[in-house]
């Protein structure tokens, strides 16, 4: 193989897919030579949620290690879409750029923008108008979601698209409403012992649930995450004080872990206070 080349980004660019291309090739690996479009792109989803993983802390050597398996995925699928017929990574940046331009008349045309809102419909305008000129029919709003969206994301980004266009709740208190509505609609059927009525009633009082994080300006992804993670933890405490006794989780009983678990959680509350903080002492005078 080639010494690499000095200079800036394209130079080093260019190097990581000449030796992406070498991998491919018939003295390189057997694995990548063996990995198909849909496969790379499979690994290219799990190594995006690694790097969301990273965005969410303040380490940014992770966050570049974890950008550079993304690239490095990225451009491993260019170079197989390449191998179908398909264009190089120079059109696709060519493409993508003209793209980006295009559908950005409010910075690079002569539209205004004042708000992201604003940005963003004429951006869906543009988009639109490109299918018209290819003859396509207008996609609706919904249309261009991917099926392979994880359900919660797939929902948050519904919310969001519709939410766009003036299909809003007014308040929180009226989602917070329609959680305990789905609520006690999920409780009778399950009194009922319907199946695809229980799925379907539960669907919607977690569609509500979504959709009042999202209204409430939390993410419901990181919210969800942040508490499995918080439940693991919690866990994992519970097994480590069962195995400082002896005991296995198949073992102990339910009022064990019970009591373990609200000892794990008055140590992580414990814990969460402040050194130089306590109870308030009393101080002279009249009450």
């Amino acid at each position: 193989m080639p010494a690499a080349p000095p200079g800036g980004p394209v130079e080093h660019l260019q190097r990581l897919l000449e030796t992406l291309r070498f991998l491919r090739g018939d003295h390189g690996c057997p694995w990548d030579r063996e990995q198909t479009f849909d496969a790379m792109c499979g690994f290219l989803i799990d190594e995006a949620y690694e790097l969301q993983d990273a965005a969410r802390t303040d380490d940014t050597v992770g966050a570049a290690e974890e950008l550079g398996d993304v690239l490095f995925l990225l451009l491993s699928c260019v170079l197989m879409l390449q191998e179908r017929s398909g264009p190089d990574v120079g059109e696709i940046a060519r493409r993508t750029e003209e793209k980006i331009i295009r559908r950005h008349p409010h910075v690079f045309g002569d539209r205004d923008a004042r708000s992201a809102a604003e940005g963003a419909r004429h951006w869906r305008d543009v988009k639109d108008a490109e299918a018209k000129a290819r003859g396509d029919t207008a996609p609706r709003l919904l249309d261009s979601l991917p099926r392979s969206l994880p359900a919660l994301r797939r929902a948050l980004t519904v919310q969001r698209r519709v939410a766009a266009v003036g299909f809003e709740w007014e308040n929180a208190e009226q989602v917070r409403a329609k959680i305990v509505e789905e609520t006690e609609e999920l409780r009778l059927v399950v009194q009922g012992g319907d199946p695809r009525r229980i799925e379907d009633e539960l669907g919607d009082m977690l569609f509500s649930v979504i959709n009042l994080g999202r209204f409430l300006g939390v993410d419901p992804e990181a919210a969800l995450q942040s508490t499995v993670g918080k439940f693991v933890q919690r866990f994992g405490r519970v097994e480590d004080a069962l195995r400082a006794r002896g005991r296995t989780l198949e073992e102990a009983t339910l009022q064990e872990m019970d009591a373990h678990w609200e000892e794990a959680k008055r140590l992580e509350a414990a814990a969460a206070v402040p050194p130089d903080s306590g109870p308030p002492r009393p101080t002279s005078g009249a009450a």
